[in-house]
């Protein structure tokens, strides 16, 4: 029987005892240096982003020094979002840490209360992707139930191309059984589903067990023990390898900014509220 646990994900700033220290940067571990404690932020809110995992878990903030994408624990993002709605002033601490030529900030506390003064803050290294490849929870006492609808994005790993989750109708994330990824090259047709935008898809999935404290423009999320496209069972090799992650869902801002731009290459898509947000 599963049990109900929390995930953590990238964006949180923890304790650590050493300077250097290994992240990830787009599935890709990359040694770097932080600062050995938290320096005060300030700024007006731009825009919120969500993560592939289908998590808000990042913002813009205009400074004087300019426009910083700061990353949060997705844990935070619904007390975040409630303090400091788009067009507000953000006061906080952040960590820093320097991928080649780029700084990258992750909140460590929000106020003008400086969080533990003297403790070194250290950057998770654990990525969305991270949290798709691993074993997901549902709940003690679930039960299965069938899900159906039309594919309108997906979201594959971005080194292997194996697709991790369907995105349906663009409001539930079913996530794809491991046993049905090809996370390697292969010529070989057989076994293989192809995959494409607005194929119709069900199947039966256990839902996902919550994560509290979060925001997500998905209504659901479940976890597939069975997916069946256009009528036919998902192959033993599932959709294959080599994908993008795509996502046509109506809640990404279609004019992007430069900023915009950037974050999307590290697999961040500007967040709308056009809908309600899903804050379990």
């Amino acid at each position: 029987m599963k049990t109900c646990t929390k995930i953590s994900l990238g964006a949180v700033a923890a304790l650590a005892l050493a300077v250097p220290v290994q992240v990830q940067a787009q599935d890709t571990v990359v040694t770097t240096t932080t600062t050995v404690a938290p320096v005060p932020v300030s700024g007006t809110v731009l825009r919120y982003y969500v993560d592939r995992a289908g998590f808000v878990s990042a913002m813009d903030v205009q400074t004087a020094d300019g426009i910083r994408m700061v990353r949060f624990s997705p844990s935070m993002a619904q007390k975040l979002s409630m303090m400091y709605p788009v067009g507000s002033t953000v006061n906080g601490f952040v960590t820093t840490y320097m991928t080649g030529n780029t700084t990258n900030y992750y909140l460590a506390g929000a106020g003008d209360k400086m969080p533990v003064p003297g403790a070194v803050f250290m950057p998770d290294g654990v990525t969305d992707i991270d949290v798709l490849k691993s074993v997901p929870y549902t709940t003690i006492g679930a039960k299965p139930e069938r899900f159906s609808g039309k594919i309108t994005g997906w979201v594959a790993a971005p080194k292997t191309g194996e697709v991790l989750a369907l995105i349906v109708d663009d409001t539930t994330l079913v996530r794809v059984p491991m046993e049905n990824r090809l996370s390697g090259p292969m010529n070989a047709t057989e076994g293989i589903t192809p995959i494409f935008n607005d194929s119709f898809v069900d199947g039966y999935a256990y839902p996902e067990a919550p994560r509290y404290g979060i925001v997500s423009p998905f209504s659901k999320r479940l976890i597939a023990t069975g997916i069946s496209v256009d009528g036919r069972a998902l192959g033993a090799l599932g959709f294959g390898s080599g994908h993008k992650s795509k996502y046509g869902a109506k809640w990404i801002a279609s004019a992007m900014s430069e900023q915009e731009m950037a974050a999307k290459k590290s697999g961040y898509y500007t967040w709308t509220t056009t809908a309600a947000p899903v804050t379990p």
